[in-house]
């Protein structure tokens, strides 16, 4: 082995574990629409610093290995960025693969090697999705458990398209598999097309896949006889089926209108790649139908540029159908850039139409990521940061002065007038339609979040009582970490009652009646909180409702810890639930 072969995987993992260190650091990112998703991984953190296990000890919308990551990431920066952490977190995995395919390639061409590895590094480092939800500048704190399936699926076509060394490939598909399955398992299923393309063109021998297969399984196999975390992981699978049980074909042509540009433009170059192998494919086909010719005719079939850029199209469509914000069809770099490097491929004009359908197939993704990115962080300059220490690391957001000002005037409106929200919820709406789209509503709630542990210290400072366990009616619960106290078990965590909030069984009410405090948010009141209040009213019976803060009551147990009563202040106990009941 020259030295010189090591020195592209030696850069690109020094350019990893830059990206990584940049975590010690005092960022902060700009606000961006349904940022609050970002919390959902610290209410998984602090659980599973308490003990729980996902799936088996909470639900959880994607796979437990997000949720593990993230734990490991703050063991090692306790006061990371929330968004960057997330966001990086997956380079622990797929960082290591990736200069495995980094290193196989530079020694047949350092430039491809780069031209690889360049659009891997800049989607799995700028935290922006393809979508775009909110007009204002602002980085992407949803979609990430679906960005980066996107970016594993990328590192899966970069290994089957360009590895040659077996163990190599073999270490990245077994990698990429279990990695797509613990994160997301949709992530797998549009991994299924590639590796059978893979293993109908001959680029994944049979002994291969049978080796990549089994060591994804015995690991599965593992984690399963360590916790039983993969058969629970199948359950809330099921369970999530059930609850979205939608339309497969308005999913479909959702995810087909989103992405209409990119498609259209990737099926041009997919038919002019067509017609440039035509003669190829349909001598191939015949003998492989007819003759049943073997290796070659399938070669000249399935190892066409045309079918491995149609069957990305066609995974991607299916993996989009139901994602609400991805890096979608970032995985057409590794095939477009193959049929690129491909001198045979054509020459002269026909060159350079291909080269421009290719360059036009690849701008929709690379455009609105990083034209977005590079938006964002020049407006970001003018930013002010959240002051609310209360928050941690999770105060590390800024935004535009007015978004703050609105966000003040938004509490305001709450407190005077509570009724405007409460007749929204009563018609089943929101107040805006897009409300849990703008950067005003998420740092509201970011600052509502930091009064509401101040006021619960506060209140158990005077009540000489500790709340050992804290659950909010909300779309996230970080209090738990943000208090160091425990989460009850068997609930969802990011929970949205219309989509991942499931019935509640024997043991999630329990659970629920256990817990020393449930919050319920004022500013706002909306349907959602209210839906999820509804689920869990056969747990939350018994309790006593105290009025923590304009913007905060809390449902505390008939028998509080430690053995004391909540004070009775006047005025200090209110009638919600009831008042609700009666509207």
């Amino acid at each position: 082995m020259s030295p010189r072969a090591l020195v592209p995987p030696v850069v690109f993992s020094a350019v990893v574990l830059g990206v990584l260190l940049l975590l010690a650091l005092p960022l902060s990112a700009p606000v961006g629409p349904f940022y609050w998703d970002t919390l959902i991984y610290y209410d998984g953190a602090a659980r599973i610093a308490d003990g729980q296990i996902p799936s088996v000890d909470f639900m959880t919308p994607g796979g437990p290995l997000g949720y593990w990551l993230f734990y490991a990431v703050l063991q090692v920066f306790p006061h990371a960025q929330a968004l960057y952490a997330a966001s990086w977190m997956l380079l622990l995995v797929s960082g290591p693969l990736m200069a495995v395919v980094v290193y196989d390639v530079s020694r047949r061409s350092r430039w491809l090697a780069v031209a690889l590895a360049a659009p891997f590094l800049l989607f799995s480092v700028l935290p922006f999705n393809v979508e775009q939800y909110y007009p204002y500048p602002g980085a992407d704190g949803y979609g990430i458990y679906n960005r980066q399936p996107a970016q594993l699926l990328y590192l899966l076509l970069a290994a089957l398209l360009f590895v040659e060394a077996r163990w190599a490939r073999i270490l990245c598909v077994a990698g990429c598999l279990l990695a797509l399955f613990l994160i997301k398992i949709t992530g797998l299923l549009a991994a299924v097309p590639f590796v059978g393309l893979a293993f109908l063109s001959g680029r994944l021998a049979t002994r291969q896949l049978l080796v990549a297969l089994t060591m994804s399984v015995l690991a599965i196999a593992g984690l399963e006889a360590w916790s039983g975390v993969v058969g629970a992981y199948l359950r809330d699978i099921v369970k999530l089926v059930e609850i979205n049980d939608g339309s497969m074909i308005f999913a479909l042509m959702r995810g087909i209108s989103i992405h209409l540009s990119q498609i259209v433009l990737a099926l041009l170059l997919a038919l002019a790649l067509w017609v440039l192998e035509r003669k190829a494919l349909l001598s191939g086909l015949r003998a492989l139908v007819v003759r049943r010719a073997g290796r070659s005719a399938a070669l000249a079939v399935f190892d066409t540029h045309s079918a491995w850029i149609l069957i990305a199209i066609v995974a991607g469509i299916v993996f989009e159908s139901e994602n609400w914000g991805s890096q979608a069809f970032i995985f057409l770099w590794p095939p477009v850039i193959r049929c690129l490097i491909d001198g045979e491929l054509a020459s002269g004009r026909r060159q350079l139409v291909l080269g421009a359908l290719a360059v036009a197939a690849l701008m929709p993704a690379i455009e609105n990521v990083a034209g977005r990115a590079m938006r964002t962080y020049a407006a970001q300059l003018r930013y002010e940061r959240l002051d609310a220490p209360e928050l941690g690391p999770i105060a590390a957001v800024s935004q535009h002065p007015e978004s703050f000002e609105r966000a003040g005037l938004m509490r305001e409106l709450a407190v005077a007038f509570p009724g405007y929200y409460a007749l929204a919820a009563d018609r089943g709406r929101l107040p805006s339609y897009i409300i849990y789209n703008e950067p005003d509503f998420q740092i509201a709630w970011l600052q509502a979040a930091g009064e509401a542990v101040s006021v619960i210290r506060a209140y158990e400072k005077e009540a000489g009582m500790r709340f050992d366990t804290i659950l909010s009616l909300n779309f996230v619960n970080p209090f738990p970490y943000l208090l160091e106290r425990s989460a009850p078990k068997y609930v969802s965590i990011g929970a949205d009652p219309f989509r991942t909030v499931p019935p509640v069984d024997a043991r999630t009410a329990k659970a629920l009646e256990e817990t020393d405090l449930v919050l319920w948010p004022r500013c706002l009141e909306t349907v959602a909180n209210r839906r999820i209040r509804d689920i869990y009213a056969a747990g939350l019976g018994g309790r006593r409702t105290i009025a923590l803060s304009p913007c905060w009551d809390g449902f505390v147990r008939a028998d509080p810890p430690n053995g004391r009563s909540a004070p009775q202040v006047e005025g200090q106990v209110s009638s919600a639930l009831a008042a609700d009941e009666k509207r």
